[in-house]
């Protein structure tokens, strides 16, 4: 059984009104959208089943978990440097230090103990603060995958653009996917965290000079 207080923090941790600017990020669909390479909702789900499959579950999820497992500020330092190690651009890595910067903010803000770093990654301050907040580790995960998957969505109907019903059809059908991705992030035991989407980091490098743009990444 999940704890009603646990679920009420997850829902409060994970809406897209906590502010901390995740709107003004596209984490590289705008790119894509300018490349050609997203331009309906069938190019849209098979470019989030990708993301999901080959970045976020294998290594942000796969983070979040170590972070939100970490018994020490030592623990989470290190998973915290590891991730933002990894961003392959600038304004990926960007995204992840201010969204961390302002999450870390606003738990600090809500009487929540964070681990003192010079600079933050937004996935695992979630793992840290879910795990401040008993919320079930599996749950966390589905958040961040639910999160960013919303938020593409938010995203597609200004640059493609598309309509509510086409983009509720593409976040159906992508709930499997979610589950099964969070699955996946359990193998953080016996398959070190890596990303293969080596097109997401070309298009998120192109997007730095991109000649007109409506979001940060």
């Amino acid at each position: 059984m999940i704890d009603s207080t646990s679920f009420v923090h997850a829902l409060h941790l994970f809406s897209p009104s906590l502010p901390i600017g995740a709107f003004a990020f596209s984490q590289g669909l705008e790119s894509a959208v300018e490349s050609g390479n997203v331009y309906d909702s069938e190019t849209l789900q098979r470019w989030c089943d990708g993301v999901l499959r080959y970045s976020l579950s294998t290594l942000d999820c796969q983070c979040a978990r170590r972070a939100y497992q970490s018994k020490t500020p030592d623990e989470f330092s290190q998973v915290n440097a590891e991730l933002l190690a990894s961003r392959e651009t600038y304004e990926l890595l960007m995204e992840d230090m201010l969204l961390g910067s302002a999450l870390k903010k606003w738990a600090v803000e809500q009487g929540i103990t964070v681990p003192h770093e010079e600079e933050y990654s937004v996935v695992c301050l979630y793992g840290w603060i879910a795990s401040s907040y008993s919320v079930p580790e599996d749950m966390v995960i589905a958040g961040i995958l639910w999160n960013w998957l919303d938020n593409q969505t938010v995203v597609a109907a200004k640059v493609v653009p598309l309509g509510q019903i086409a983009l509720q059809q593409v976040l159906s059908s992508l709930k499997p996917v979610i589950v099964d991705c969070v699955e996946q992030s359990r193998l953080s035991d016996v398959v070190a965290s890596h990303s293969t989407v080596p097109f997401l980091s070309i298009l998120s490098a192109q997007h730095e000079t991109q000649y007109s743009r409506l979001f940060r990444s």
